[in-house]
């Protein structure tokens, strides 16, 4: 039990106290720092009180018990890591006053199963979710207007996702390694398409390009190992096809490539 005398829990203050099992946070703290729960092995819940206003990176990093952790309304940011590697973490309520998922956020999250993104968030940065191997189910905001590098790469249990259609660019390997993804369909807002973005999905069977298309841009190995595919219709705004994009797509019988 924390005392109600402290107001900041300092960083690296109880890192790598692996035997901890359960902390209580008084409404006296308003801040917690970097790393400060960092690799508290046994720590299984924690409720965070409304009283915190920022949560510092990697704050709760290889918690690998942690099952339970209830994020208040007056945090605006998730910061880089903070939940990184939390192998326990099945689900997560992101509040509404959430704008900004950092880098690493939820990366390797292998028990997180479903998660929904509110309205107010304008960005998830790179390889926010990488390696959440469970993760069947993400709802995203039509407020994103960019898929960052690495976003989704190696959800191998993503069967489904729907690009935001005010998004105009979606990163390398954002869905790299997504090897139960099924269909795709790329908005007509998006006008590039980095390297590596679909590499790897396996169980990619259809991609779409909505009409009219704004892609321009197709990068390095986009859909190179998408041993599924069997055909796809390149859309007419297309400009630049990078190398290797469809390198051992060994079941693609069908492309239909413009003239520009």
């Amino acid at each position: 039990v924390i005392p109600i005398s402290v107001t900041s829990i300092e960083q690296y203050s109880f890192s790598h106290c692996s035997s901890l099992k359960q902390i209580i946070i008084p409404f006296s703290v308003t801040k917690i720092g970097n790393y400060a729960f960092q690799k508290c092995l046994s720590l299984i819940k924690i409720v965070i009180p409304s009283s915190v206003r920022e949560i510092g990176n990697f704050a709760f990093d290889g918690c690998s018990s942690l099952k339970i952790i209830i994020i208040p309304s007056s945090i605006k940011t998730i910061s880089e890591g903070i939940f990184s590697e939390c192998l326990s973490l099945t689900e997560i309520l992101i509040p509404k006053s959430i704008t900004t998922i950092e880098c690493k956020s939820f990366y390797k999250c292998t028990s997180l199963q479903q998660i929904a993104i509110p309205s107010s968030v304008i960005l998830i940065d790179d390889y926010a979710f990488y390696g959440c191997t469970s993760l069947k189910q993400i709802t995203t905001p039509d407020s994103l207007t960019s898929i960052r590098n690495g976003i989704f790469s190696n959800c191998t249990s993503l069967e489904q996702f729907i690009i935001p259609s005010l998004c105009t660019e979606i990163g390398n390997e954002a869905f790299m390694e997504c090897t139960s993804l099924k269909q795709i369909s790329i908005p007509s807002s998006v006008t590039k398409i980095g390297e590596y973005v679909f590499s790897q999905c396996q169980s990619l069977v259809q991609v779409t390009f909505e009409d009219p298309s704004s892609v321009t841009f197709i990068g390095y190995c986009c859909f190179s190992r998408c041993l599924s595919l069997t055909q796809i219709v390149i859309p007419s705004s297309v400009k630049t096809i990078g190398k290797y994009v469809f390198y051992k797509c060994s079941s693609l019988e069908k492309i239909t490539i413009p003239s520009s």
